[in-house]
């Protein structure tokens, strides 16, 4: 029997998927990303079924973080011990140093056991979500009808189920618990600052409007960036596969130019916005260390004039110093974690959308075929998964009982 008329391209380039479909959609341009409020609230979903073990995550970042910010001020107290001694004729109270360190030295194995605990079960946390994301991706390509198949590239699915939910996984466990620990620590310094000095605690929250400007105007221009990263992968990924799938096609056309400049131009793209985005990341932290240093100079400068009044010990100036830098990192660190959460929720609005996808429906009435005698009538049959782009025109055929016939197309 003759073959239907196919419609060729206007390349005279065959597609190279297999299984059919179009192709040539590698470059098309980047579509809007979904809100990220939206993609946030639908991942928070996913953390619901998991709120006990994030619960106790909670309790030992609590507990850990709060042994850290208490180990400064006791450090302060020993060099308040020493500086006294040495001042005046009593002498070094060894004893009570002896007792300060031994203190010291619980404290931060507690906070160290805390952090380890709360990392293990953080981790087992995001290996049960990407294992259900997984397979949720793997069953929901069971269910696709072959036009979705047909118009996207077998390597973008593909980098869905491996890049996507690789770094979804990889940077929830680390931006969960990095804002944990830093809202809690942030909180937790500023209560021992307010016990050490009201005047020098001010003076330090002076840097905090700088900060959220800087971190604002970051996080709205890296993240078109973070979602373009993504969506890059994803297309480099798919013509690799339908390259390497259609190698023989390629060979067959003389295509391997045309295929080298579509790569090149796509790896092009990629470079290009995982470059920005990771500039912007970087960003962050040296540029908050620098506005961390300018109120690191002035309690400085304001706290030995305080010092020289007698207003304040020097185990407390040397305890606020340390409470500075242990303020202004978090806010560097909630900076960079910013920049992961937005990664994170553009890789999981591509799973997403990829489980969004419409499903084939399977019409019950069509399965009932009754009495038949085994002859096939094709007539004026016209076919596509795209209805603007035909594939089959007209097509009409008669099978009798007993013939083998193959409908065979480009």
């Amino acid at each position: 029997m003759k073959a239907p008329e196919t419609e060729r391209r206007s390349s005279a380039m065959p597609s190279m998927r297999p299984g059919g479909g179009r192709g040539g959609r590698l470059l098309t341009p980047v579509e809007k990303a979904k809100s990220f409020s939206a993609s946030g609230k639908r991942l928070l979903g996913r953390l619901k079924a998991y709120s006990g073990p994030i619960v106790i995550v909670m309790i030992l970042a609590l507990a850990g973080t709060l042994f850290n910010i208490v180990g400064p001020k006791i450090l302060g107290s020993a060099t308040t011990a020493v500086f006294v001694g040495i001042t005046t004729s009593e002498g070094i109270d060894f004893a009570l140093l002896g007792t300060i360190l031994v203190k010291l030295v619980f404290l931060y194995l507690g906070s160290a056991l805390a952090m380890f605990s709360q990392g293990f079960v953080m981790s087992t946390v995001t290996s049960r979500i990407s294992k259900s994301l997984r397979t949720e991706v793997t069953d929901k390509i069971h269910r696709l009808s072959l036009k979705s198949f047909d118009s996207t590239p077998h390597g973008d699915i593909l980098s869905r189920v491996t890049n996507d939910i690789d770094t979804l996984s990889q940077n929830l466990q680390q931006s969960v618990m990095q804002i944990l620990v830093s809202v809690i620590s942030m909180l937790g310094v500023l209560i021992m600052m307010l016990s050490i000095s009201a005047l020098m605690t001010a003076v330090t929250l002076v840097i905090l409007p700088l900060a959220a400007l800087f971190i604002t105007f970051i996080v709205k221009k890296s993240q078109t960036y973070f979602v373009q990263q993504q969506k890059s992968l994803g297309e480099l990924n798919g013509h690799v596969e339908e390259v390497y799938a259609g190698h023989a096609v390629v060979k067959a056309f003389g295509a391997e130019q045309k295929m080298i400049e579509q790569f090149e131009q796509t790896n092009k793209e990629l470079k290009k916005s995982a470059w920005i985005s990771q500039f912007l990341s970087g960003l962050m932290m040296p540029v908050m260390q620098g506005i961390g240093d300018l109120g690191y100079v002035a309690i400085a400068l304001l706290g030995g004039s305080l010092a020289i009044r007698g207003s304040i010990s020097v185990g407390d100036i040397q305890a606020f110093i340390q409470y500075i830098r242990n303020f202004t990192q978090p806010i560097a660190q909630v900076a960079q974690v910013s920049n992961m959460l937005q990664a994170t929720v553009a890789a999981a609005e591509r799973v997403f959308e990829f489980l969004d996808e419409p499903e084939e429906v399977d019409d019950p009435s069509l399965c009932s075929l009754g009495k038949f005698r085994g002859e096939v009538e094709f007539k004026n049959v016209q076919f596509g998964y795209d209805p603007s782009i035909p594939v089959i025109h007209n097509f009409s055929a008669v099978a009798q009982p007993g013939m083998k016939v193959a409908i065979v197309g480009s």
